[in-house]
């Protein structure tokens, strides 16, 4: 296989990888990523408290290694994420312990923006800016998530962040990433929320749809009308953290229910995902970019989560790094 994803969807799409260093400083990995893919996403190091620990100290190590890595190989790179409820570290919220201010919690905000853009502005198209902020299920009336940043700084402190990254970094796309957000009342609640930030005015570019998805679902047509729901919108679409779990949804969580080897039944319908995904949105123009979480089986979240120490072989390539058939049949359709 001497063409790549990369390569056959150049026309319609970006195809990325979520990263670590470690990925990168194995050859095997670093091959199937120039072969496959033309964007990199920092799985974690670009996230609030890998990059900014403490209000004086930045931790920049890791991320310009993989952004360095981007840019002697001519990929660009997502950044992710600024605002999220979870890996930010406490430090930003709090005052002389106290809860601090919202005049200061923007300032601090800010702060980070610019220290963040400035230094990968060459290399970073993309910006998750805001992620996982809506809550359906356990949020307030208007379905946002009562995390920190919003007890303190309200709404406002979600258009805030879109326009201190527009100042800092005029030239990146500007995303709001969600999970779950191509179905149901959260993808509504999703909907209603990037439709009063464009009636606002606030300058978002596009939404990120995380396709943390399974086996046997999102089927084609749930995926086809999420894709004409949101392209209605006028904003870019990009799958920002696809893997498919070779589970369902709520199942498997005793250890004697975990797979031992991995179920080739399954990895055939989780190969129909796959080749859906890319497929359908290729039909749509909005459609920038897809992302897997991960580059190959032998190193993925899902090992972890939401089951620990729970096997999962979610990815387009193997534990060896060999392709999966899903892959041959989308380098080849």
């Amino acid at each position: 296989m001497n063409k790549g994803l990369k390569d056959v969807y150049r026309q319609s799409f970006k195809v990325g990888a979520a990263v670590c260093r470690a990925n990168l400083e194995q050859k095997e990995a670093s091959d199937l990523i120039l072969q496959h893919f033309s964007s990199l996403t920092a799985e974690n190091s670009m996230k609030f408290a890998s990059i900014h620990p403490q209000e004086d100290v930045f931790n920049w190590e890791e991320a310009d290694f993989i952004a360095d890595y981007a840019r002697q190989n001519g990929l660009i790179m997502r950044g992710h994420t600024i605002l999220w409820h979870n890996q930010t570290p406490s430090w930003v919220f709090v005052d002389g312990g106290e809860a601090v201010s919202k005049t200061k919690l923007f300032k601090r905000l800010e702060d980070h923006i610019a220290a963040v853009t400035q230094r990968y502005e060459d290399t970073v198209y993309a910006w998750d800016v805001l992620n996982e902020v809506i809550d359906t299920d356990k949020g307030d009336d208007k379905n946002f998530r009562i995390s920190e940043w919003y007890k303190i700084g309200g709404r406002e402190v979600f258009e805030f962040a879109f326009k201190a990254m527009r100042a800092a970094a005029p030239k990146a796309k500007l995303f709001y990433n969600d999970y779950n957000n191509e179905s149901g009342e959260k993808m509504e609640a999703n909907i209603r929320f990037l439709s009063s930030l464009l009636d606002a005015g606030i300058p978002i570019d596009g939404v990120g749809l995380q396709g943390h998805w399974y086996y046997n679902l999102p089927d084609e047509k749930t995926l086809r009308t999420a894709l004409e729901r949101y392209s209605t919108m006028g904003l870019d679409i990009e799958f920002t953290e696809v893997d498919i779990s070779l589970y369902q949804y709520g199942h498997n969580k005793e250890k004697s229910e975990f797979f031992t080897s991995c179920p080739q039944d399954r990895l055939i319908e989780q190969g129909k995902r796959y080749k859906e995904i890319f497929l359908t949105a290729s039909e749509f123009p909005a459609v920038k970019n897809i992302t897997t979480w991960g580059i190959a089986d032998n190193y993925t979240w899902l090992d972890d989560f939401p089951v620990k120490e729970r096997k999962n072989w979610p990815l387009l390539f193997d534990e060896h790094y060999h392709a999966k058939d899903v892959v041959a049949e989308l380098v080849n359709s």
